[in-house]
């Protein structure tokens, strides 16, 4: 039973839920404002989605932009969300820009990540220039 006493197919239909199932393999664009699960292998874009979720069992290779993503499986490209979250099966490679992000133990993300609003500068390079000459120079 679904939301609301409705059947579970009446409120993936409302919500506007968009399902890619393990076995499927699709190459393309969505541009939805509701929720997508990959369980599947999906190759391409996803546009303005609301909420997706990557399965054990999912793949997606491509660019995403969204507003929380949770991945238990594998994603590869270009990411733009506000929440990210890698659970501990989850892996994810490529660049990231994100609000939040939360990685759980045994979670991998391999790649660059940069959290929007947000800067610190780094001094290291002054720092390195300043003890390759052997002694710390002021």
């Amino acid at each position: 039973m679904g939301i609301f006493g409705q059947s579970d197919k009446q409120s993936s239909q409302q919500n506007g839920a968009t399902v890619i199932p393990y076995g499927t393999h699709l190459i393309g664009g969505i541009d939805t404002k509701g929720s997508i699960h990959i369980d599947g292998k999906f190759e391409g874009v996803i546009a303005s989605a609301s909420y997706i979720t990557v399965g054990k069992t999912g793949e997606f290779y491509g660019k995403i932009e969204s507003k929380n993503i949770t991945v238990s499986g594998f994603v590869d490209g270009n990411i733009d969300c506000d929440e990210m979250h890698i659970l501990s099966t989850g892996k994810v490679i490529g660049e990231l820009s994100y609000e939040k992000l939360i990685i759980e133990a045994d979670g991998i993300f391999d790649g660059t990540g940069k959290r929007k609003n947000f800067s610190i500068e780094s001094r290291y390079d002054e720092v390195k220039k300043r003890i390759q000459g052997g002694f710390l120079q002021q």
